[in-house]
């Protein structure tokens, strides 16, 4: 198993399930999966009155994708807002986009409310171009944006903290409202106050007349309603997934501190999203991406690094970002759920009505996670439907 920088960071460790646990136990909802959008949907179902929700984790809080990302809050899909437009026309695309905007702004108030110490910082993000194609597409969106409302800055030249120009870069467009986070930290943090036992994989989920009852080595759980979050995972579980629903693993590295900060506070995101980086608090460069560049090896759940790509990832360092010294101190990966169309799977199993999924967030948990957990707790409570989750429902298949 690889450990994120995030979770040495944390000295993580897992809980020992309850020896004891009762086969007999019963709540009101059962969260399957203890990532951002599990632990997110059991924080709002808590909120609204739910006192008897109980979360699930196969391994601990925060263990996969989202204790494993490069904790970069950003607005929109990995599509360029020009693209959204073309494939899901402008109203739906700038409904989303805003979306994301909200699901930021529910984290700043959950982190403040709260009290979750996770270095967040609202330090906006460098969206940057590799080709001519990137360029003319990253223009274009800025234009749009601006006209829809959305303030981003076109820069036909990307330049460094200090004024070098960054190589390899033919322009993009900063958005000031994105940020940045410790995920792992943040995960965490909301979960302090939830009911969550860690070791516990559920390896069947039964429908009964009144209930469901959630199946795993340690006992059997009973509840009126189930909530699968469990992203990449999903297939694994439910077989409902397997065509829906694809894990990618992503691959990142972090350096040792270096002695100065060279990319100063924001975030950069370029090739449609293929390569990323970033300098912490601590001056560590997080590195991650370059999977376009092995599609087939990064295909499964296996959680281990690829030494090609992560040699890859070193040379970008050296030949993008200008820093030609540094040593590497943890290498890792994480597995993502990507969909065939590029937008989450949100709702009730057309076999199951008692259990609702909120899975497949193509590398964008982080952007639409709490927003959607929100609005199905929400859901849950009140039988209300919003907006968003129309759009994500699993219905569209």
């Amino acid at each position: 198993m690889t450990l994120s920088y995030w979770q040495k960071l944390a000295r993580v460790r897992k809980d020992p399930p309850d020896d004891d646990l009762a086969d007999h136990r019963s709540y009101d909802v059962v969260v399957i999966g203890a990532g951002l959008v599990g632990i997110a949907t059991a924080h709002y179902l808590k909120q609204l009155g739910c006192e008897r929700v109980l979360v699930l984790e196969k391994e601990f809080v925060g263990y996969g994708a989202s204790g494993r990302n490069a904790g970069f809050l950003l607005s929109g899909l990995s599509e360029p807002y020009s693209r959204l437009l073309v494939g899901m026309g402008n109203d739906s695309a700038r409904e989303i986009y805003s979306s994301t905007i909200e699901n930021h702004n529910l984290m700043a108030r959950a982190i403040s409310d709260n009290d979750i110490n996770c270095g967040y910082k609202r330090s906006g993000c460098y969206h940057l171009a590799v080709t001519r194609i990137e360029r003319s597409e990253l223009e274009e969106s800025a234009n749009l944006l601006n006209r829809d409302g959305f303030d981003v800055e076109y820069l036909p030249v990307i330049r460094g903290p200090g004024g070098s120009k960054l190589s390899g870069y033919l322009g993009g467009f900063f958005n000031p409202v994105d940020g940045r986070i410790d995920p792992f930290a943040f995960v965490r943090g909301l979960a302090r106050d939830l009911d969550v036992i860690e070791g516990f994989e559920v390896k069947r989920i039964i429908k009964t007349n009144a209930t469901v009852e959630l199946i795993g080595e340690k006992g059997q759980i009973r509840s009126e309603m189930a909530v699968l979050a469990t992203n990449g995972y999903a297939p694994l579980l439910e077989s409902y997934f397997q065509d829906l629903i694809f894990p990618v693993r992503g691959q990142m590295l972090a350096s040792f501190p270096l002695s100065e900060n060279l990319l100063g506070e924001s975030v950069y995101y370029a090739n449609f999203g293929y390569d990323y980086f970033t300098q912490t608090a601590d001056n560590t460069i997080l590195m991650g991406g370059l999977r376009n560049r092995f599609i087939k090896q990064e295909i499964g759940y296996d959680d281990s690094s690829n030494p090609e790509l992560q040699n890859g990832l070193e040379d970008y360092i050296r030949d993008n970002l200008g820093i030609k010294v540094f040593r590497v101190d943890t290498r890792w990966s994480g597995v993502m759920g990507n969909t065939i169309d590029g937008l989450p799977l949100v709702g009730a199993l057309p076999h199951n009505s008692a259990v609702l999924a909120a899975v497949g967030f193509n590398t964008h948990g982080f952007g639409l996670g709490m927003v959607i957990a929100r609005d199905l707790a929400v859901a849950i409570m009140k039988n209300e439907t919003s907006d968003i989750l129309r759009r994500f429902s699993l219905k569209r298949f």
